[in-house]
């Protein structure tokens, strides 16, 4: 981003003209200035930024010259988004079904009575700090509260709520839970 900083304030400079319009420093201001603070909370612009700029001009060829190089921060009024999305399809192109999202049936494990568990969080991260009790406790996994597993509920399809049956199932055990009437197997 500073590379591209550079560029439009060096055309800008290397412009024969000696002043440039207020238009042209508020849509800077805006659109460049914006995204290239560190601090995403400030509304400040830097002094030193605002000194590279030239001041006054009536010509706006400059800004067609500077625009053509970076069209997206001029046209564009939201910067692009860098927050991964893991949303489900609800309507596929081909068949027009839903789809599974993936990385939910890589990173999670389904009971039978409808719990969802997964690995701690953290277990293969910094192992040289961690104790071995403390190496020994992330190896097991924990459940998804309720809300979480409603949400992962939707984000699979009708195949993956399904019980699952394998041959020597590390979680046979977990698959029956007792103690809720709705789940007991026994009579009570």
């Amino acid at each position: 981003m500073l590379a591209l900083k550079n560029v439009i304030l060096t055309s800008l400079r290397l412009s024969s003209y000696s002043k440039t319009t207020n238009n042209l420093v508020s849509l800077f201001e805006k659109r460049c200035v914006s995204s290239i603070l560190p601090n995403p909370f400030s509304t400040s612009v830097p002094n030193s930024l605002i000194r590279q700029l030239p001041s006054n001009s009536t010509n706006t060829s400059i800004l067609s010259s500077v625009s053509s190089l970076v069209p997206s921060l001029f046209l564009k009024k939201s910067c692009p988004s860098l927050q991964q999305t893991r949303s489900v399809t609800k309507w596929s192109l081909n068949k027009g079904k839903r789809k599974t999202v993936k990385a939910v049936v890589a990173r999670f494990y389904r009971l039978g009575w409808g719990a969802w568990i997964r690995p701690m969080v953290g277990r293969n991260k910094h192992h040289w700090s961690k104790t071995a009790k403390r190496k020994i406790r992330a190896e097991k996994h924990v459940f998804c509260n309720s809300t979480q597993s409603t949400l992962l509920d939707k984000m699979v399809t009708k195949y993956w709520r399904k019980r699952r049956f394998y041959v020597d199932d590390l979680y046979e055990p977990y698959h029956q839970r007792e103690e809720y009437s709705l789940t007991a197997v026994k009579p009570h």
